[in-house]
């Protein structure tokens, strides 16, 4: 009977285990096993016990009971040990459980702040977006006022950090205009009228260079000063500014018979080199330097109401193309005796 006492390698090995040291799941499957099958094995021996029961003396009665009881007791420490294991298991499950409901939470909380992180950056985005905008808007006027001063790849090359800008031309147009009479028509009316006036005029000559290859460069009073040929070289520099002397004529005849003002006005053209370029920091202009600017200055002071006064240089440009009236040998101041012509506008009905 001592072979129904023995227990599985595996069996034993649990019994070994402590209760509260981790066991694996083949191990707990092969303990519940040998437990059943013990059981079973207790079961078949009772069976066969009580059919040979009536020719077992009193001494073999007593051992199958003693070995009966041994087996149940067995069977009940299994039971024990595998209950501490369940109930070990059961808080493990348990604890494992309230580790994913502490982890949940946890990622619950991260995942609130993250969306709410997430919201923040979404109102961010949209406030840079906002202030991208008016950047751009601001831009876009600094860039208008820059392109208000100054031609507009002068002005691109400021942008990129040339800090001098001087170029040397060898041959441009330049224009100076006087408005004739206008002194004595400011002291006829109110100041506000008189740069109301004058702003109304000088807008219409503004709006003609659109139309022209030619470069305002500055007014000076009731002075308008224009330049043909700079920045960009063009060989037809005495052409476009001839052509622009007659529009900015036809604007003045315009605005005398709108507002019945009785004024004229002088133009003076030469063609020569200069040196062009960019000074000051504070209200930097673009302007010119060279005897050429100051012989197209002395044309313009030289010459009469409603006529075009040009040097020699214009006449040799364009000569070919228009019609010149030959002035003759003039004193000009700072240059001596120069040959100068009156260039003809044949729409001019003064």
């Amino acid at each position: 009977m001592s072979q129904h006492l023995s227990t599985s390698s595996s069996a034993n090995t649990l019994h070994n285990h402590s209760p509260h040291e981790e066991v694996s799941a083949d191990v707990k499957r092969a303990y519940i096993n040998e437990m059943f099958k013990n059981e079973l094995d207790i079961a078949t021996h009772y069976r066969e016990t009580l059919v040979r029961i009536d020719t077992m003396n009193q001494a073999e009665l007593l051992e199958e009971y003693r070995t009966l009881g041994q087996r149940y007791e067995h069977l009940l420490r299994q039971a024990t040990k595998l209950t501490r294991i369940g109930d070990m298991a059961q808080r493990k499950l348990m604890n494992a459980q309230q580790e994913l409901a502490n982890q949940a939470k946890i990622i619950e909380q991260t995942n609130s702040e993250l969306q709410h992180k997430n919201e923040q950056l979404k109102e961010s985005i949209e406030e840079i977006n906002q202030l991208n905008v008016v950047l751009e808007k601001e831009q876009v006027k600094a860039d208008n006022l820059l392109l208000n001063i100054l031609p507009a790849q002068i002005a691109t090359r400021l942008k990129e950090g040339e800090e001098t800008i001087a170029d040397q031309y060898e041959n441009v147009t330049v224009i100076f205009t006087d408005i004739v009479g206008f002194t004595n028509l400011a002291s006829l009316v109110s100041a506000t009228k008189i740069v109301q006036l004058l702003n109304l005029l000088f807008s219409k000559f503004d709006s003609l260079l659109d139309h022209y290859r030619v470069e305002k460069i500055k007014t000076i009073g009731d002075s308008y000063m224009v330049a043909a040929g700079i920045p960009n070289i063009d060989k037809d520099h005495a052409l476009q500014a001839a052509a622009f002397t007659f529009a900015m004529q036809n604007e003045l005849r315009q605005f005398v018979a709108a507002t019945g003002y009785p004024i004229s006005m002088r133009v003076g053209m030469h063609c020569g080199p200069v040196v062009a370029g960019v000074i000051g920091t504070k209200k930097f202009v673009y302007d010119l330097w060279g005897d050429t600017v100051n012989i197209a200055s002395r044309m313009e002071s030289h010459g009469e109401a409603g006529r075009i006064h040009c040097s020699e240089s214009v006449y040799e440009e364009l000569h070919h193309i228009y019609k010149f009236e030959e002035r003759g040998t003039i004193d000009i101041k700072g240059k001596g005796k120069m040959r100068t012509f009156f260039l003809v506008d044949e729409n001019s009905r003064e």
